[in-house]
C-alpha cells in the first residue's frame, strides 16, 4: 500500500504558486483574515484555533490537520522554511554508526520554484522513500553556543516567566518528561521552526501533550502584557516544547528517527527580498559556528546598548513633552 504523506506548508501571505504531490498549502490565521486564498487548505474549517493564530502561529495548522485530516505521515513546513530531502543531507541517527560531519543545519535559496526543489530531492519517489524509513523526522539540530533556556532568556520579545511556567507544567502534568525537559533546556543544540515529518500514531500522541501544556499555560496567563511579536508566545513555546519531546522521543529504543536540514526561501518579490545578504552572511559566518555565535553575541550588546539609549531618550522626551 503506498504511503500517505501530507506534507503542509503554512501560509500567512498568498506566496504559493505551485502544485506536488505531498505538499499542502493550509492557509494559517483564516478566521481572521480578510481574504481566502485560492487552492489551499484552511484552518478555519471543523474543530480548530484559527482565531488563536495570533498567539499559535503556525501551530494553528498543526491542531487542524490534527483534528481533522487523514495521513500515514503527517509534515509541517512554513512558505519561507522547509526541509531538504536530498539524500546527501540526511542524518540518520538510527543506524548504529557513528554520526560523522553534519551538513550545514540550513542553506539560502532563492524560492521553492521547481528547479530549486528537484535541486532538494522532492520527487515523489524519493520523499516517500525517505520519509518511510524512519518515524520521525527533524530538522537538524543548530548548535547556538548558547543553552536553550538562555537563548529564551535573552532573545527579543520573550519573557523567560512563560517558559518557565511552561516546564513547571510539564513537571506537575508529565513528570516522565522533566529529565528531557532539563537536558534540552541545559543543551546548546536547537530545534527551531516547529517543523517535523511525523508517522500518525506519534504525532497525535505528540499534539496530545503539546496542545494540553499550551492550553494550560493559556489559562494561567494575562495576555494584556504582549504586544507586537510578543504575541506570538504559544509559538515560540511549542519550538520549545518540540525540542523537548524529540529529546524524549529520541531515547525510546524503538522510534526511528533522522534529521534534515532546512532550507530557507530569502527572495519572494514584493515580500521579502535578502538572498543576496542572506547567502554572503551565510558564507562568512556560516549557520552552527562558534564563529557566528561570537559576532550575534558582539551585534546583540552593540544593539542592547543602542536600543537602551533609545528607550532612555524616549522616555526623557515623554517627560519634557508631559
Amino acid at each position: 500500500m503506498s504511503l500517505q504523506i501530507k506534507i503542509y506548508v503554512s501560509c500567512h501571505k498568498d506566496l504559493y504558486s505551485f502544485s506536488h504531490p505531498v505538499l499542502y498549502p493550509i492557509q494559517v490565521g483564516t478566521a481572521l483574515a480578510e481574504f481566502r486564498y485560492k487552492g489551499m487548505q484552511y484552518d478555519d474549517s471543523g474543530d480548530n484555533i484559527s482565531t488563536q493564530n495570533r498567539s499559535y502561529c503556525e501551530l494553528t495548522a498543526q491542531y487542524w490537520a490534527w483534528k481533522n485530516d487523514a495521513a500515514d505521515y503527517y509534515g509541517f513546513f512554513h512558505y519561507r522554511r522547509y526541509l531538504s530531502f536530498d539524500p546527501k543531507s540526511l542524518v540518520d541517527y538510527t543506524n548504529s554508526q557513528k554520526v560523522k560531519r553534519s551538513p550545514l543545519p540550513y542553506r539560502i535559496y532563492k524560492r521553492p520554484d521547481e528547479q530549486t526543489l528537484n535541486l532538494l530531492g522532492y520527487t515523489e519517489e524519493n520523499i516517500k522513500d525517505i520519509i518511510g524509513r524512519y518515524d520521525i523526522i527533524a530538522p537538524l539540530a543548530e548548535q547556538m553556543h548558547v543553552s536553550v533556556y538562555d537563548h529564551y532568556k535573552k532573545a527579543p520579545f520573550h519573557h523567560i516567566e512563560d517558559l518557565d511556567l511552561v516546564l513547571k507544567i510539564i513537571e506537575q502534568r508529565y513528570p516522565e518528561f522533566k529529565a528531557a525537559a532539563q537536558e534540552y533546556m541545559a543543551g546548546t543544540k536547537h530545534y527551531f521552526c516547529n517543523m517535523f515529518v511525523m508517522k500518525r500514531e506519534l504525532f497525535f500522541n505528540y499534539c496530545a501533550w503539546l496542545f494540553s501544556i499550551l492550553q494550560e499555560f493559556d489559562r494561567q496567563t494575562d495576555f494584556t502584557k504582549y504586544s507586537g511579536k510578543a504575541c506570538r508566545v504559544d509559538g515560540y513555546l511549542g519550538e520549545r516544547l518540540f525540542g523537548i519531546y524529540y529529546t524524549w522521543l529520541k531515547k525510546q529504543p524503538s522510534v526511528r528517527w533522522a534529521e534534515l536540514p532546512r532550507a530557507h526561501f530569502e527572495a519572494f518579490p514584493g515580500e521579502t527580498d535578502n538572498f543576496s545578504l542572506m547567502k554572503r552572511v551565510n558564507m562568512l559566518l556560516p549557520p552552527g559556528t562558534r564563529r557566528r555565535a561570537y559576532v550575534k553575541k558582539l551585534l546583540g550588546l552593540r544593539l542592547g546598548r543602542r536600543n537602551s539609549i533609545l528607550t532612555i531618550s524616549k522616555e526623557s522626551e515623554r517627560n519634557i513633552k508631559g
